[in-house]
Formats: C-alpha cells, structure tokens, sequence
C-alpha cells in the first residue's frame, strides 16, 4: 500500500472557475480515484489563492474588503468542484490560520539560514491608491515607439521593456500618476538552488511532461534569478522580521506551501502522519497537476523552497503540466470575457459529459482548441452514441427477452482476456499521469463490445439458441461491470448509475466476473442526445460574453 499524495494548482481568488482550470485539474481526480480504487492511501489537495496584487485592486475598484472578495470566490470554487466531481479530502485556503502560521515558521527559518537577504530599490507608487504598482497595473508610453501600452511589452512595436523605461507612466486602477518610491524587500536566494534543480530534472526526464522538462531546462540554462519575497501589500501574510512589519509575504513564495499545509491539516484532523506522504524513505508518491503557466512554481521554486528547509522533504515524482486551451481558435481571457466558466456550462450539460471532454482531449502535448460542435459532437457520438448505447442495448434486450434474468453461463475467454489486459493497461497509463491515453484504450475497447454485440446477433439468437443467446448477453454485462469500473475514475457520476441498474458494486481496480445477472430498475438511456441546433445558440451565447 502506497502514500499517494496529489496536488491541483491554486486557483487564484479574483473571478470564476473556467474551463481551462476544469480541463488542467480533472486529471488529478481521475489519478486520485484510481489510487483508491488500488487500495493506496490517497490525500488530494488544493485550495483557493487568496492573496496578492489583483485581490487588492478589485477589491478598490469594487469598494469592498479583500476578504469579501476571496470569501465569495472560495464558496463559489467550493461549489463549483463539488459539481463537477473533483473528490478533494480537502480543499483548502491561502488565508487559512493553519497555512499562515506553517508558512510564517518556514519564512523565518529560510531567514535565520541565511537563504532571504535585504534589497533596497525603487518602485513606482500610487499615491491615490496607496500601493506599490505591480508591471500590469501601469500604463503609459513605449520609449521606442511612442505607442500607449500596458506593463512592460510593447504590442505595436513588440519591445519588451524594463518598467523603468516606460514614459508618462500612470496607475491602471485610477489613471493618476504614478511617482518613484524607495523601499526595501526581503530576496529569496533562489539562484543557490540551480544545480539542484538541475539534478532534479535530469533524475526525472521519463517522469516529468516534456513541457515541464523543456521549460525547466531553458529556465536552468538562463540562470534561476533570485526571487523577491516580500510585498508593499494591504492583504496577505504577515511578514515575521523585525523591520517588515509593514509588509506581506509575496504570494509565489506561500501558495505552493498549500500543498504541504493542506496534506498535513488533513492528516492531523483523521489520525494519519503527514510526514509517510512528503518525507523521504517512506513509500509514497508526489503528484503535482497543472497547467502550462504554473511550471517554474512547480519544478524550480517549490522544490528549492523545499530543500532550504533541510528537513527531508521528498521532490514531486511526477509533473502533470498541461499546455493551454483556446476557445473557438481564440486566446482563453478572462479580462476579454472570452471564457466559459465551469458555473455555466454545469447548469446545461451534465458533469460526466464536461470531464469526458476535457479528459478524453487533454492537451497533454499540445495546446486544444475547444469548439461547441465537437463538445456537443463527442456527447452524441462518444458517450451516448457507443457507451451509452452498448449499455442500453444490452439491458433492454435483457429486461425484455428474459425479464431481466441471465443465469450461470460460458464466459468469452477472449473478452475475459481482454479486459484483464485493459486494467493493466490503462492502469499503468494512469500512474505515469497519462489518463488521456487510457481513458482512449477504453473507448477503443467499448467500439470492439459494440462490435461483439453486432457479430453475435442476440436478436436472432433468441429465436434460435436461447442458450447461447444467453451467453452472448451475459458476456456483454461482464463487458459493461468492468468497463464501468474502468471509468469510474473518469466519470464517477454515470458510473454510479451503472451499478445500480447492475445491482453490483465494485471497489476495486481488479476484474470481475458475474454469473448471474437480475436487472430490476428501468433502464433510462445515460446521456441526453442534443440536437445540432444547440451549437449555434451555444456559439451566440458565446458571442454575446464577449
């Protein structure tokens, strides 16, 4: 029995889920419930990022306190993951007191090792808004081009600017003008942790997604930077040094501590040692699941925060680091309103149909463009059009040719084999974090059940062998348990239906055989078929957010 420890990205507190969080976090459940399933010991985490800049801002710009804003954004995730079927043990927040309190100890003894050193430096200052502007929160003119730009990259011109540089530079909140203010900032010594994160890469170069390996090593290459851990800031953690009174903690350096301090609350409040899933030489395995932009967090800070404690903290076994996802070929934005929040799209498509989606074209290798005709396409051709329909098939000829009731029969050798291999399989691509392949393999297979039914022609066999007819459809329920077991951590809701029309319910990640069946419940088709004019009002909907 394993320790099996998963870790989904932090969403950040400032708007709605959206279905590029949906689509870079489902593999951390699917991975979860298949360590279940295995009889491993399972802890997967997350939480809401409830700290830093944009909190800040919105909360000016709405007129409300910062806890207001992330106290709704939490409740309104909570939501949201529930529905669509993320089976966190916890799901957690930055502005805990437990994950404060952890994240204050381990700030000062990176301070009392020597890793955070003092910096003076200028900054530009609101004065309006009384804050220290971060790049995206100035406007002003391009030095090269005399375009007005935002930050620090001209689009006309494609200058990339030191903010410095930036002329007539003014505050993005309020549009007044920003002047330059002296202050000083705590460093984290993160460049004395390169050849360690080089070592890291290289142990793991079969275990980690090519685009985390590629981004590290480039990120190696250009030299790891030492990293500003403290900010001017109204709402986050308190910094614990004398002369920092006045200041946060930078939100890089205390969210991916989340993963620590959300395992272990955990652990403390159900008996278990936190330490069996994130110390070294114990049996465990460390899961870390993101998408594209969360990598340097993920591969360089937070395994070099964790080696400046010197305190035998195990690095990530695995990086599941998505690449992005567009949505009708354009750019996913939220500040453009081209999105579509998991909110929305739960309230008119069941959860099963949205994580089969996102999980059967899981931008594992490259960027996926999400389309409403394919989304609508892949219910009616995929889940209801092969799944669906096998299951349907099956338990209606059941329910009416034999009033529901199989008998001890001859089980296919061929498909018994096949589906032994398939838990094998698909199993193993789960480990190694490849759910799309083996969630691919089943679906495969589910063409070859619906091919068995068609070759074996049970409408004929029961007017002309109601033994072999018998067999034949007995094989197909032993197809359609395991298969759902298959699925379960894929798509936890509908397969739950299954084993209620099947009045049999498996546990375990193993395959099993049913000699006699007896089918009581009506059978109602899985999944709704959605008519073709649904892409085009879908499309205008989309249209009208943006």
């Amino acid at each position: 029995m394993k320790n099996i420890l998963i870790g989904i990205s932090w969403p950040f507190a400032n708007g709605d889920l959206h279905i590029g969080h949906a689509a870079s976090s489902l593999p951390g459940d699917v991975i979860a419930r298949y360590h279940r399933l295995k009889g491993n010991n399972v802890i997967l985490v997350s939480g809401s990022d409830c700290h830093g800049t944009p909190i800040d801002v919105k909360a000016l710009q709405e007129n409300k306190s910062a806890k207001e804003i992330v106290d709704l954004c939490h409740e309104n995730f909570t939501r949201d993951w529930k529905n669509l079927g993320v089976s966190f043990d916890l799901y957690n927040r930055t502005d805990d007191e437990y994950h404060k309190n952890f994240v204050k100890k381990q700030f000062k003894k990176y301070y009392e090792y020597g890793y955070l050193y003092e910096q003076q430096e200028e900054q530009l200052f609101c004065s309006h808004c009384n804050l220290f502007l971060a790049d995206r929160y100035i406007v002003g003119v391009c030095p090269k081009c005399g375009s007005n730009i935002k930050g620090d990259e001209c689009e006309k011109c494609g200058s990339l600017l030191e903010i410095k540089d930036v002329k007539e530079t003014k505050c993005a909140i309020c549009g007044n003008k920003t002047s330059i203010k002296e202050t000083k900032n705590l460093y984290f010594s993160l460049s004395r942790f390169q050849d360690n994160i080089k070592d890291l890469v290289s142990k793991n170069k079969l275990s980690w997604r090519e685009n985390a390996i590629l981004f590290t090593e480039r990120y190696i290459k250009e030299g790891i930077p030492d990293r500003c851990a403290s900010r001017s800031l109204n709402w986050g953690i308190d910094i614990p040094i004398k002369d920092y009174e006045d200041k946060k903690i930078y939100g890089w350096f205390e969210n991916v501590w989340g993963y620590v301090t959300a395992s272990k609350k955990y652990c403390e409040e159900h008996n278990l040692n936190w330490e069996d899933f994130w110390k070294n030489d114990k049996d465990n395995k460390i899961y870390l699941v993101h998408a594209k932009d969360n990598i340097p967090f993920h591969t360089v800070i937070f395994p070099s925060l964790l080696l400046a404690t010197k305190d035998n903290y195990k690095l990530p076994d695995k990086i599941i680091s998505d690449e992005y996802i567009t949505i009708e070929s354009e750019k996913l934005s939220k500040s453009k309103g081209n999105y579509i929040s998991v909110k929305d799209i739960l309230e008119r498509y069941p959860a099963d149909a949205v994580r089969y989606y996102f999980l059967y074209n899981d931008p594992e290798k490259r960027d996926f463009n999400f389309t409403w005709n394919d989304f609508i396409n892949s219910i009616n051709g995929e889940l209801l059009g092969k799944w669906g329909n096998f299951i349907n098939r099956t338990l209606v000829f059941i329910k009416k040719s034999f009033d529901g009731k199989l008998t001890n029969s001859k089980i296919d050798i061929d498909v018994e084999y096949k589906l032994k291999r398939l838990f094998e399989t698909v199993g193993e691509d789960i480990d190694n974090g490849n759910v799309k392949d083996g969630l691919i393999k089943i679906f495969d297979f589910i063409s070859y059940a619906n091919k068995y039914f068609d070759e074996k022609e049970p409408w004929k066999l029961a007017k002309e062998n109601i033994e072999e007819c018998n067999n034949v459809l007995l094989n197909c329920v032993n197809i359609i348990l395991n298969v759902n077991t298959l699925l379960k951590p894929y798509l936890p809701f509908s397969c739950e239906t299954v084993e209620g029309y099947l009045n049999e319910k498996v546990n375990n990640w193993e395959y099993v055989q049913i000699n006699n069946v007896e089918i009581s419940k009506e059978i109602k088709p899985l999944y709704e078929r959605y008519d073709k004019s649904r892409i085009e009002e879908e499309k205008e909907r989309l249209k009208n957010t943006i």
